[in-house]
């Protein structure tokens, strides 16, 4: 029972020290999948496709935020946000999930 319990205590340590340095998504990746976001948004956002190609558009900003929440904090989990600026003066901020690239939100003149 002890050697069970022990094991299953070395395992949960493992896994937390896993899920706080868990690398998060670079700067190309996070600008692919801002780039799909507002291509193939999800239905939960409310928004139209909008049509952008990787080459109309130059990266604006990226910024790297704490989620909130006791458990987030704690694991220490992250959000990206991308500012994208498109060739007509549009800029959208797709705001994702910094590891895996869920898209979470999509704010300014998008409608």
């Amino acid at each position: 029972m002890k050697k069970e319990g022990f094991l299953i205590l070395v395992l949960l340590i493992i896994w937390i020290a896993y899920v706080y340095q868990k690398p998060r998504l670079t700067t190309d990746e996070a600008t692919g999948y801002a780039i799909l976001c507002l291509n193939v948004p999800p239905k939960k956002l409310g928004i139209k496709a909008v049509e952008i190609y990787f080459n109309d558009i130059t990266l604006g900003k990226l910024s790297i935020d704490t989620k909130s929440g006791f458990f987030n904090q704690f694991t220490n989990q992250r959000e990206l946000s991308v500012t994208l600026k498109t060739k007509n003066g549009e800029e959208p901020t797709v705001r994702m999930d910094a590891y895996n690239g869920k898209c979470l939100e999509v704010t300014d003149p998008l409608k």
